[in-house]
């Protein structure tokens, strides 16, 4: 059993796994509370399991808020705005717009602000590797 594991792919960590979609797509839209709780969670770069970690409940708790409930406690929508730093209204204003576009992902952010931090000698030269293997790696 252990030869089977021993390659890293299947490990979690691994970057190719980690960004893979998990479970099964959802056959309905998601309520308009969940929508805006996905968007914001986005926003502010959390994962569900971050969320979940922040409220002291499960992941699929989270998934529950995001896909299913259509009318969630006043307890759940308290803790989740101070949890995301966004304010009640915020979170259920139907008015404030949903957004579509994928934020970028927390990795990348964190990777672009240890970048901003460098020497501009030493951004080029990171910016030169990257656009190089980009490059060969589209054609």
């Amino acid at each position: 059993m252990q030869a089977l594991f021993s390659d890293k792919s299947f490990w979690p960590k691994d970057p190719y796994n980690a960004a893979m979609n998990r479970g099964r797509q959802p056959k309905q839209e998601a309520p308009a509370f969940g929508q805006r709780l996905v968007s914001l969670r986005q926003e502010k770069g959390l994962t569900q399991y971050d969320l979940a970690e922040r409220l002291g409940i499960s992941r699929n708790r989270v998934v529950y808020y995001e896909r299913r409930c259509e009318n969630p406690s006043v307890d759940f929508v308290q803790k989740a705005a101070e949890a995301m730093n966004v304010s009640v209204e915020q979170l259920l204003d139907k008015a404030t717009p949903i957004t579509t576009e994928k934020p970028t992902p927390p990795r990348i952010k964190k990777l672009t602000d240890r970048l901003a931090r460098l020497p501009r000698n030493k951004q080029s030269v990171v910016l030169e590797m990257l656009e190089g293997f980009l490059e060969k790696a589209e054609s």
